[in-house]
Formats: C-alpha cells, sequence, structure tokens
C-alpha cells in the first residue's frame, strides 16, 4: 500500500528513544525525511546515525527544551532550514510525574501541565501557522488513554491528557479550512520506560509487588498483554498519511481494548 509519504518532512518530538524514536523509524521507512528533536545531544547522534543505517532517508538531530518557548521557535526554524517545510507534526513529550492527589503540590501541577500540555502547544503553535499558511499539513498529539480512563495512579496524566484531547478538536476545527488535519493518538499500556514508572505507581497505590501491578494493568486490556512501540508507529503513520485524508479532529485508542465504552 503506498502511503504517499515518501520526500515528505517529519519533525518529531521527544523521539531520543521510546514512541518517538519508534515513530521516527517508521516514518523513515515509509520515505519520510524526519527531524529528531530531543534533549541529548548525544544519544540524538547515536540514534540519527542508526536510522540512516537501516533505511538510507535524510534524517537530521536537533536538541531542544519543550518546556522554553525560546527553544521550540529555534527548532521549528532549524529543521525547516535544513529539510524544508514541515508537512507532518508528531507531537510528542514526556510523561508528568504523579503522586496521591493530596501530596501534589501547585509546583507539581505545574510542573505536570508544562512538560506535557504546554511542551505540545508550544510546538504547535510553532507549526501549525506555517501549514495554514501552506495549505495544508497533519498533527498528531500524542496524549494517552488515561485522559479517558482516569486513575488516582497516574493523576497528572489524565488531567494532562484530558486537556490534549480538547486541544486536539478544537485545532482541527480552526485548520479544517486549510487542510491541515490534526489528531491525536492515545497509547495504553506499552512497552516503555513510561509504562515501567506507572507501573511501579500502582503497585504503590495497590501495596503490591511490580510483578502483580503488571498483571493487573494487563487484565484491563481485551488482548491481555502490552503493546509495543511499534504499534503506535503504525498507527501514527497512518494518520498522518494520504490515506486518512479525511479523518480529523479525533482519536485513536492503541490500547488493546482498555478503553471499552468511549
Amino acid at each position: 500500500m503506498d502511503l504517499g509519504l515518501n520526500g515528505q518532512v517529519a519533525l518529531v518530538t521527544a523521539s531520543g528513544r521510546g514512541l518517538g524514536l519508534a515513530i521516527a523509524q517508521e516514518l523513515a521507512q515509509e520515505g519520510v525525511r524526519v527531524v529528531l528533536a530531543a534533549r541529548s545531544a548525544a544519544n540524538l547522534a547515536h540514534v540519527t546515525s542508526s536510522i540512516i543505517a537501516k533505511t538510507g532517508a535524510e534524517i537530521v538531530g536537533l536538541t531542544y527544551d519543550g518546556t522554553r518557548t525560546e527553544d521550540v521557535d529555534r527548532l521549528v526554524q532549524q529543521a525547516e532550514d535544513q529539510l524544508g517545510p514541515i508537512d507532518i507534526l508528531v507531537n510528542n513529550s514526556g510523561g508528568p510525574e504523579t503522586a496521591s492527589f493530596a501530596s501534589l503540590s501547585d509546583n507539581d501541577w505545574r510542573n505536570a501541565i508544562d512538560v506535557k500540555l504546554m511542551a505540545q502547544i508550544r510546538c504547535a503553535r510553532a507549526v501549525f501557522p506555517r501549514m495554514v499558511q501552506r495549505g495544508g499539513g497533519r498533527i498528531v498529539n500524542m496524549a494517552g488513554t488515561h485522559g479517558l480512563l482516569a486513575h488516582s495512579y497516574a493523576i497528572t496524566a489524565g488531567v494532562v491528557n484530558a486537556a490534549l484531547l480538547n486541544l486536539t478538536k478544537a485545532l482541527a476545527e480552526e485548520g479544517a479550512s486549510s487542510n491541515v488535519l490534526v489528531n491525536a493518538i492515545n497509547p495504553g499500556p506499552i512497552l516503555t520506560e513510561r509504562m515501567e514508572y506507572l507501573t511501579n505507581m500502582k503497585a504503590r497505590e495497590l501495596g503490591v509487588s511490580y510483578e502483580e501491578a503488571r498483571a493487573h494493568l494487563v487484565a484491563e486490556t481485551m488482548l491481555k498483554r502490552f503493546g509495543t512501540p511499534q504499534d503506535i508507529a503504525a498507527a501514527v503513520t497512518f494518520l498522518v498519511s494520504k490515506r486518512a485524508g479525511f479523518i480529523t479532529g479525533t482519536y485513536v485508542n492503541v490500547d488493546g481494548g482498555q478503553i471499552r465504552s468511549l
């Protein structure tokens, strides 16, 4: 199946590891010219050379800090200077730290909002007007199932993800007349470092071992297993392709059937 992605330019944020890296690799395999963005220059150099070796794609690695507006603006300008206009933004970011509700301070909440919600708002704000001006583009915001299925052990993630889903729909409405399509992906339990962290938080909440908490989370899914970063990458790649030209303002749960009723 030709996805119509060959030669396009994608910016994938927080792509030094985990979901972002898997998405960048999948896009590169489709012939997309990819800008990887992450905090660590050393890690970026490693993963950039690795993807080039595997795919032969044109890859650029740029450092940035998503909590700093000037960093995000610089990133987007450098990306376009090096590879050309951005056709695709995969708006990925690290997940916030969490704790029991009463122990979370105002500063904890500010940090949670800043590292994920505001980081994605900053990236969208830097890219969206350029796409509108050029008459098209694709944005995929990386949210999460906790935005729909609230859990006390992941309360900060749930609040932030719910806001990202609202942002996705509003931005899709604004971009529709310019053919800027905006959607979100809700990863469920995916085998990443983030999932290890949340499993530990679940274990603490329940007062059980890590293995027991993991079994509890697996049992929430219909498929009775965790997914992989490649499962997320495949969904993102479809959403940014020409095959998804009539999909905007929605979200896709890639969760093994964790979300049953929404």
